[in-house]
């Protein structure tokens, strides 16, 4: 494991957990960037710990460099921890969520870019309302489009429409996908609470989240995000704030292969099996 956490340990008011595992390096970089820019004084000290399963030294070392430069002199205390295998991306984070936490945690994409201020006000969200357990907002692609990440409850064939579905069937059930995608849920800056949020850039209670266990490590990939919404919700709400809004360069499994294929099926058969299966 190698570290960069020079000052002695104490409580923090938030932790972040990244986990790598071969991804675009550049993109990495401006997750850290923007995180880094995100902390401010009003956010305090953070501690950062970056998961890498990518057993991949070159990879490894490449990233732990980027992080020497693009951390120092930051309000960021970090740890980079690599692992001797790949366990999936809920067993990744859970590295980081069994350790000491601060009293929030942010669950971090490597390719969420998040602007200046969306530290301060997400974490004013989850001190004025306690009884929010988790939290995430607005969200866009690399092309600008937004990306909605707050769902309702997924159906068999909504998520084979999304994932293998060609345009003009998308066109067909647009109705269905936009229900789906809480196309209805207003673009004004308020905050509303959401059945589901998609995993990408998520911050949480860290008394629930550790109550709860951590994210199921039986999901490898997909899936594991709305598992671990649907165990947290019974013990308190979920919310998205319109107000705010970051750049996610993932997504799109069907387009990354077959591995990620399978694992999608995979999840997805293990998520409607635990709480139930809605078809259409």
């Amino acid at each position: 494991m190698k570290t960069d956490i020079s000052r002695p340990d104490g409580a923090v008011r938030l932790t972040v957990s990244i986990v790598l595992h071969r991804g675009n390096l550049e993109y990495f970089r401006a997750t850290l960037a923007g995180l880094r820019e995100a902390v401010t004084t009003a956010v305090g000290e953070v501690k950062l710990s970056i998961v890498d399963q990518s057993l991949d030294q070159a990879h490894s070392d490449a990233a732990h460099e980027i992080c020497v430069r693009t951390l120092a002199a930051s309000h960021i205390r970090w740890e980079y921890i690599e692992l001797n295998k790949n366990a999936g991306y809920g067993a990744g984070h859970n590295v980081a969520i069994h350790r000491e936490l601060g009293r929030f945690h942010l669950i971090m994409n490597p390719d969420v870019e998040l602007p200046p201020d969306w530290l301060t006000a997400s974490l004013e969200v989850m001190e004025l309302q306690p009884d929010v357990v988790l939290y995430g907002t607005r969200g866009k692609n690399r092309h600008g489009e937004e990306e909605y990440l707050a769902k309702r409850l997924p159906t068999v064939w909504v998520l084979l429409l999304r994932a293998f579905g060609t345009s003009w069937l998308k066109r067909i059930f647009h109705r269905r996908l936009s229900h789906y995608e809480l196309r209805d849920l207003p673009a004004e800056p308020a905050i509303r609470d959401v059945p589901l949020l998609s995993g990408c850039c998520l911050l949480a209670q860290s008394d629930v989240l550790k109550r709860v266990g951590g994210f199921d490590e039986s999901f490898f990939l997909y899936f594991e995000d709305y598992d671990l919404a649907m165990r947290m919700r019974e013990h308190g709400r979920i919310v998205r704030s319109g107000a705010l809004q970051f750049i996610h360069h993932g997504g799109q499994a069907s387009k990354k292969g077959w591995r990620h294929i399978l694992w999608f099926a995979a999840g997805g058969v293990r998520f409607f099996s635990r709480w139930g299966w809605r078809w259409v």
